[in-house]
């Protein structure tokens, strides 16, 4: 892995690492984090979006990593290990529409490899970070209210309806939401705090890609300002699964309340392609 990382600089600011913080809903939380005042350090596999942030917003510590490459992935996180943090966001994805295309075996191991074992492997490698940190009191960090310790993943609200024929996208998305409750519950006696965002369609660049250019269509779409601010208020008030917008958080607890062979009907005449 050629690391492309800036000069730490060692403050007493709190500092976050945003993996796939390099473009949309993660680079926009890397920017809402350096405006309140935190060290920033961002990991992608784009060295030119990298050279962008380098140049655009030299205060931001960058990492170029292939996250579907295990070794790599290692090799990062031996690189972090030294770096004292207290909070870490994992936005990483990649997302193959099933239903209009095939899925290849190239698309189908970089989908299980970025949604959730580089995910399974960065969660690890961070909690055991955050308690080892906390063991050795060593965080020189100002913990106010608000400001515990947090393990936080983008997970999506197509994860959380559960149908036998949901997508490898949508399965991945379902077990990464599990992870982190299974996280959630292990931490507690650490005080280290373990949120899943569970966000429904999202206006950013990648989504507009996949659109054609234009994804205004997609049902209660938001910008991804807006994003940020319902994900920050879920980290606030701690909560464990944040499902948004509300129009798609009342839809989806309405199907998952459906009998199973009625949702399973709906959603494989209505969602997937026909197998």
């Amino acid at each position: 892995m050629k690391n492309l990382a800036k000069g730490i600089t060692r403050n007493h600011a709190p500092h976050i690492i945003i993996v796939g913080g390099t473009s949309g809903l993660g680079l926009a939380l890397a920017l809402h984090h350096q405006t309140l005042g935190w060290q920033v350090s961002v990991v992608g596999s784009s060295a030119a979006k990298i050279a962008d942030i380098n140049s655009q917003h030299p205060a931001i510590v960058t990492y170029v990593c292939d996250l579907t490459d295990p070794n790599q992935t290692q090799t990062l996180l031996d690189n972090l290990s030294g770096i004292s943090f207290q909070k870490l966001i994992y936005s990483a994805g990649s997302y193959t529409n099933e239903r209009i295309h095939h899925l290849n075996q190239a698309d189908s191991d970089q989908m299980l490899a970025i949604n959730l074992q580089a995910f399974e492997q960065v969660f690890r490698w961070a909690s055991s970070q955050l308690k080892q940190q906390l063991k050795q009191s060593c965080q020189a960090l100002d913990m106010t209210k608000g400001d515990r310790p947090s393990l936080i993943c983008i997970a999506s609200i197509a994860g959380t309806i559960e149908y036998p024929y949901a997508s490898l996208y949508a399965k991945s998305k379902r077990a990464m939401i599990a992870t982190a409750s299974a996280y959630r519950a292990a931490l507690v006696p650490y005080d280290i705090q373990v949120n899943c965002i569970a966000s429904g369609y999202i206006d950013t660049q990648a989504l507009r890609d996949l659109n054609d250019g234009d994804a205004s269509h997609k049902p209660f779409i938001m910008s991804t300002q807006a994003a940020v601010n319902h994900i920050m208020q879920a980290i606030d008030d701690d909560v464990e699964l944040a499902i948004f917008p509300r129009s798609m958080r009342y839809i989806t607890s309405a199907l998952n309340h459906l009998p199973k062979p009625v949702l399973n009907w709906i959603l494989h005449s209505k969602l997937d392609k026909a197998k």
